[in-house]
């Protein structure tokens, strides 16, 4: 196939998709394309709202349409376009790809083995996706969810369209609003479930078919198919069955792991394989890979989740109602993220109004009562309508990933237009969340809140550089425009109750963790429900808290301390240190390999990122109490 045009209307795509395919035609609309290109086949890979017009547009310009999952959003749009296709003559085909991944082919090789099939389950688990390259937009968590949810839908279908006669009925379904689809499908004798998650761990993603003379098992995410074909009822097979499957999974996953690797796939598996399917569909007008009947009830399947979510997000939406910031309102910014999420709790505790600006909606359930919630991006501009009724602003946004570019917006340009936009709205008072990490390195002695920043902002990474610059812009700032800003540095943020540990730590490598540093090594954390009151509590004690202050635990804790504590949740973890004796050496490889790999590219210095810093907390310490007390310090 060769590819002749794209339409998008962003500058930035045309200009990607032309470094890609030299010569291609780029157009801003689907309807210039249309209008200039003679065109066999189109891909529409657009949001899901647009498939549905789109695909209708491509088929009456005559064209065979491949639609990016989800197909539509309704049954009657997915009817539609089939209807219409079919009309003309002309294929459709959805982005499924995992049914044409190794693990479903295996399977579906071996299905006639196992019998008569008894139970099928299909399950997805997945981490959201939180940061976007270039500042784009992610998806909330619930619109995440309908993104993948078509994955084991048509998986499931497919092998109960392969082991049951007649319609297929949706006969239960059940979702949370913490994102846990349950549901339950039958076709003919034959009931299946499905189960997608966002909460549960460790990701994975599976279709488990059981029959009358075995089972099989096909794994998406080490991209394998464990077989336990027989009845395995004696005492040997009993035996001998997990050393089989174990064996299948050891040389299954090394063998798919290395083949990813030799061919250096760079695209999503199976989809090369899709696409060469349905090209060859509409060059000899034979069947599409996917049956209009699959597409079908998929959609429908994704559409009475989706309902379910509508009215799980009404009755959340009702329970989260906002109350009006009118007077003595605080302002937050990152108010949906982990820290924010607990200084907007502390506030509403204490009586204050509490406006949240983030750059996307919050799920209705993410939504903390009594908060209102204003979608704006701060990196562009800061309106006057974010400050009414505002006396103070905490800015803790900031970006958390992404290189250079990402950190000049999202932490530099986002703090310049919050400072401007307070000042220009009148209010005095703003709470600046810095880092430790803009400190420069001590002398061994405890660091007090007043040290020197680092000199080198460039020499620890993008997110210290965006974190350092964006305070001292900040500082400058307020003074420039006569605002009271309160730089506040907070160690890294833990959280007791559900601990996760934290970077300087060391890192884990599936139930291995290796702990960086002397296990007496003392760590510069906060509990982050200790921080959110205490940024709460700055709003009605301002003249009592000095700037900067290190934000931190009045003790902090050993390193062994808190890998204790990641123990007690983790029992099977095994910890083995790496001493900074050996830590150094590598990190001096490690900035030569960068000087000579990424040449102009600053380099990171390992050793410095897992330093270990000794701080005075003398300072936090005499706020504590009055902190926790929940009452203005005297």
């Amino acid at each position: 196939m060769q590819l002749v045009a794209v339409a998008d209307p962003s500058d930035v795509a045309q200009a990607a998709m032309r470094d890609i395919v030299p010569g291609i035609g780029c157009f801003r609309t689907p309807e210039e394309l249309f209008a200039s290109e003679r065109l066999d086949v189109v891909h529409i890979i657009t949001p899901p709202a647009s498939h549905a017009p789109l695909a209708r547009m491509a088929i009456k310009a005559g064209c065979h349409i491949y639609v990016e999952k989800p197909f539509t959003e309704s049954v009657e749009d997915a009817q539609q376009v089939l209807d219409e296709a079919n009309a003309k003559g002309l294929r459709v085909c959805a982005g499924h790809q995992l049914l044409y991944e190794p693990p479903t082919r295996v399977l579906t090789q071996y299905l006639p083995s196992i019998g008569r099939v008894v139970h099928v389950e299909s399950y997805f688990s997945f981490r959201t996706v939180r940061h976007a390259p270039g500042g784009r937009k992610v998806l909330r968590a619930d619109h995440q969810l309908l993104d993948i949810l078509p994955h084991p839908v048509y998986l499931l279908l497919q092998v109960l369209e392969q082991a049951g006669e007649g319609r297929t009925e949706l006969l239960s379904l059940e979702v949370s609003q913490a994102g846990t689809v349950h549901a339950l499908v039958r076709r003919g004798g034959v009931t299946g479930t499905l189960i997608v998650t966002l909460e549960g761990r460790p990701v994975e993603s599976y279709l488990r078919v059981i029959g009358r003379n075995g089972s099989l098992f096909a794994d998406y995410v080490r991209s394998t198919t464990q077989r336990a074909i027989g009845p395995g009822s004696s005492g040997i097979d009993k035996l001998f069955a997990p050393y089989r499957q174990a064996w299948q999974l050891l040389t299954g996953t090394t063998s798919a792991m290395a083949s990813r690797f030799l061919k250096r796939q760079r695209s999503y598996p199976g989809l090369a394989e899709l696409f060469t399917a349905f090209y060859e569909s509409a060059r000899h007008g034979s069947p599409s890979p996917l049956s209009p009947e699959s597409l079908l009830e998929t959609v429908r399947i994704c559409e009475r989740v989706a309902k379910a979510l509508k009215v799980g997000e009404a009755r959340a939406l009702a329970a989260a109602a906002p109350k009006p910031v009118e007077s003595r309102g605080v302002l937050v910014t990152g108010g949906t993220g982990f820290l924010g999420k607990e200084i907007v709790r502390a506030l509403l505790s204490r009586g204050r109004s509490v406006r949240v600006v983030a750059r996307r909606e919050p799920s209705p359930w993410e939504r903390i009562p009594g908060t209102e919630y204003v979608v704006a991006d701060v990196a562009t501009g800061a309106s006057a309508d974010l400050f009414k009724g505002v006396d103070t602003v905490i800015h803790a946004a900031a970006e958390t990933a992404g290189g250079w570019p990402e950190h000049q917006r999202n932490s530099l340009d986002a703090t310049e237009h919050m400072i401007r936009g307070a000042a220009g709205a009148g209010i005095t008072h703003f709470v600046h969340v810095s880092s430790l990490a803009v400190l420069a390195q001590g002398t061994g002695q405890p660091i007090p809140d007043n040290h020197p920043l680092e000199p080198n902002s460039k020499g620890s990474g993008p997110y210290v550089w965006g974190k350092l610059e964006s305070e001292r812009l900040a500082v400058q700032l307020g003074k420039d425009l006569g605002i009271s800003v309160k730089v506040i540095r907070p160690g890294a943020l833990v959280d007791y109750r559900d601990f996760d540990p934290p970077g300087r730590l060391g890192k884990r490598l599936g139930n291995i963790f290796v702990a960086v540093g002397s296990s007496g090594d003392r760590l510069g954390v906060v509990d982050v429900g200790f921080a959110g009151r205490c940024l709460a509590w700055m709003t009605d004690a301002w003249d009592q808290v000095t700037s900067p202050l290190n934000l931190l635990d009045p003790v902090s804790p050993t390193k062994q301390e808190l890998l204790d504590r990641l123990r007690r949740a983790n029992p099977d973890l095994s910890v083995f240190w790496l001493p900074r004796f050996v830590l150094v050496p590598l990190s001096w490889l490690a900035t030569l390999a960068q000087k000579v790999l990424r040449p102009g590219k600053p380099a990171i210095d390992v050793a410095k990122v897992f330093s270990v810093l000794p701080y005075d907390t003398s300072g936090i310490a005499k706020l504590a109490p009055f902190v926790d007390s929940n009452i203005p310090q005297r």
